[in-house]
């Protein structure tokens, strides 16, 4: 399993908060936009020749601890390094953007945009100090060894969750492919906890979920933007009109975002061609905008979209889009607000700088950076409940809708007669 935690390519998409601070323990994407990678470091205003006060100092502490070091054998260089260049990232105060990888975990970060990782295959979240798995996918390890969602995890190879952190417990569960790793499970219900010990294996992240609701209503959940994911999303979609889906709910509820590529195309599945997506402004005022190809869109009925504190980055990219041209009724909490550019800048180690170094703007121009979207309609899961996550083809009853608040609140939206004429009348009436 793996942390959602980057996007990282030529351009993808931010870190989760809320109740339920998602982790897909499919793709270590935080979900924030990445840009390009960069050999060369950007001509800097200030260089460190400028800035000899501060250099000096950073040196004198390097020699004065390794001189003074009660135990010198615990020095180990690169780990200073990578922490001291971590501490760095931290200090800008772009909380969960700009941030240092290190060689290996870059690699990893790397590996998980493709949608694939060596892993056991579930979802994690955090709640209410727990961590509690959010999902499990399909024909994965995890499900051949009986993990269900809303397990929650005590323990990892003996060591207590308490003590690794929800970054920890995901550096702990991944691993080579065809070793094994322990995992000390509660599960709501039952009164002793468990143990179950499952053999990595190459996962495929469980990206897109249909299943369908009453009246006809379709769902899809998005888990990421990872590479593939909105062809796949197409092919959910193409088979829920085929199934006569008069309405659709795309839920993006712990979404981290991935690859901007890929929220342009899904958007592209909604809008006409064409269309103003989003646009990204840098630190000298250039403007660049981002428009849907030139298919037409897939799937044109009414729509609600489920988003939530864990929504970010590119998933507030679509969202904010299908918000703006009145495409779809937003409904849930309000988002992550991620909203910028990581370009990716390598070190001479291997190691990377993820910089931002644009924010994005919505097509009516709002700024999603540290504003995030407001839903249209607010509807909060509650700290005691966890969203519904249908089968994959799953015929969902009412209730089961009963168990998720939000979901039930968009499937009202699209079943009620007025919203569903008035969003079908909308359209996109006002797309450039």
């Amino acid at each position: 399993m793996d942390a959602k935690r980057d996007g990282a390519g030529n351009r993808s998409a931010a870190s989760s908060q809320g109740p339920w601070i998602l982790v897909a323990l499919a793709l270590f994407l935080a979900g924030i936009l990445v840009g390009r990678t960069t050999e060369q470091p950007l001509q800097s205003s200030t260089t460190a020749a400028e800035l000899p006060t501060a250099v000096a100092v950073f040196g004198e502490a390097w020699s004065l601890l390794h001189e003074h070091y009660v135990d010198p054998s615990a020095l180990d260089d690169r780990r200073l390094l990578a922490g001291a260049l971590r501490g760095l990232a931290d200090a800008v105060g772009d909380n969960g953007h700009t941030r240092y990888l290190t060689a290996e975990e870059l690699a990893q970060h790397t590996e998980q945009l493709s949608g694939e990782y060596s892993g056991i295959g579930v979802e994690i979240g955090e709640r209410d100090g727990a961590i509690v798995v959010r999902d499990v996918f399909q024909d994965s390890p995890a499900e051949r060894a009986g993990i269900r969602v809303g397990d929650i995890l005590l323990a990892v190879d003996g060591v207590p969750v308490d003590e690794l952190g929800l970054d920890g417990v995901v550096q702990h569960v991944r691993g080579p492919e065809g070793t094994a790793v322990t995992l000390r499970l509660s599960r709501p219900g039952t009164v002793e906890p468990f143990e179950v010990t499952v053999v990595r294996a190459k996962v495929r992240a469980s990206t897109v979920r249909w299943a369908l609701l009453p009246n006809d209503v379709g769902y899809v959940r998005l888990g990421s933007f990872s590479s593939g994911a909105s062809t796949d999303l197409r092919q959910a979609l193409e088979t829920l009109r085929a199934r006569g889906a008069r309405g659709l709910v795309l839920d993006l509820r712990g979404n981290p975002g991935g690859l901007v590529d890929e929220a342009v195309d899904v958007a592209g599945l909604f809008l006409p061609p064409k269309t103003l997506v989003f646009s990204s402004r840098d630190r000298n005022g250039n403007v660049t905008e981002y428009r849907t190809e030139g298919s037409e869109a897939v799937f044109t009925a009414p729509m609600a979209v489920l988003v939530d504190g864990g929504t970010a980055s590119a998933a507030e990219i679509v969202a904010g889009a299908l918000q703006d041209y009145r495409r779809a009724v937003i409904v849930g909490e309000r988002t992550f607000g991620a909203g910028t550019v990581l370009i990716e800048f390598r070190l001479q180690d291997g190691s990377a700088l993820l910089i931002g170094t644009q924010v994005w703007i919505t097509p009516n121009g709002r700024v999603i950076w540290r504003n995030g979207i407001d839903p249209d309609v607010t509807v909060s899961l509650g700290e005691e409940r966890a969203p519904l996550v249908p089968a994959n083809g799953e015929e969902v009853t009412m209730d089961d809708l009963a168990t998720d608040p939000q979901l039930e609140r968009a499937w009202r939206e699209l079943s009620d007669a007025d919203p569903v004429a008035h969003l079908a009348a909308a359209g996109c009436g006002r797309c450039p």
